[in-house]
This record gives C-alpha cells, sequence and structure tokens, in this order.
C-alpha cells in the first residue's frame, strides 16, 4: 500500500479518553480529502517518562497504518482484550477503539 500523506493544515478534534481510571488528550488529524482519520496524537503520562516514549511511538505507528489505507476497525480488532472480551487490555488498544468510532468515510 501507498502511503497517502496528510496536508501540513488539516482538521483535527481534541477529546478526552479515560483507560484504566487514567485521563490522555487524543488528537485526531483528518485527510481533508477522505474525512477519514489520518493520525492520533496522545497526551497524559509524565513527559519524559518511559509511558510517554510508549504512548508517542504507539501514535506513530497507528497514524502510519492508517496513512497507509489500514482500517481503524481492523485496528481494533486487532488488539488484546480482558477477560471480558470488550474491554481493551491496553491504552494502545483503546486509542484504536476510538479510531474505529470516529472514522467517518
Amino acid at each position: 500500500m501507498i502511503r497517502q500523506r496528510l496536508p501540513n493544515r488539516r482538521p483535527c478534534v481534541t477529546m478526552e479518553l479515560v483507560h484504566d481510571c487514567r485521563s490522555y488528550a487524543v488528537t485526531l488529524g483528518f485527510n481533508l480529502i477522505t474525512g477519514r482519520v489520518g493520525e492520533v496524537f496522545t497526551h497524559g503520562a509524565k513527559n519524559g517518562s518511559t509511558m510517554d516514549g510508549i504512548l508517542n511511538d504507539a501514535c506513530v505507528a497507528l497514524s502510519l497504518l492508517l496513512q497507509h489505507g489500514v482500517q481503524p476497525a481492523a485496528l481494533a480488532a486487532s488488539m488484546g482484550r480482558l477477560g471480558n472480551g470488550n474491554e481493551p487490555a491496553s491504552i494502545i488498544g483503546a486509542l484504536a477503539d476510538l479510531l474505529a468510532r470516529e472514522d467517518q468515510p
């Protein structure tokens, strides 16, 4: 798949995501042509911490997958789940679930 690069200026929305009793600020950037989510940024861990680095790397990976045409629903379906089968096992799974909910064709 060929990467669909996003324009330098694009619409975005910032929202709160709560996972495992922790609050995160999530910003989603949208592709102007398709109207679909094309990138994700997350903040909520202490700056410079290991979790901050993990969140940054996860957002880069998720954004590249989206820009290469992977559907948000496919990302969400690929993530680990807790014993009840519904709740994401990690913040990365919670981000994928959010991307799937916010996807707009």
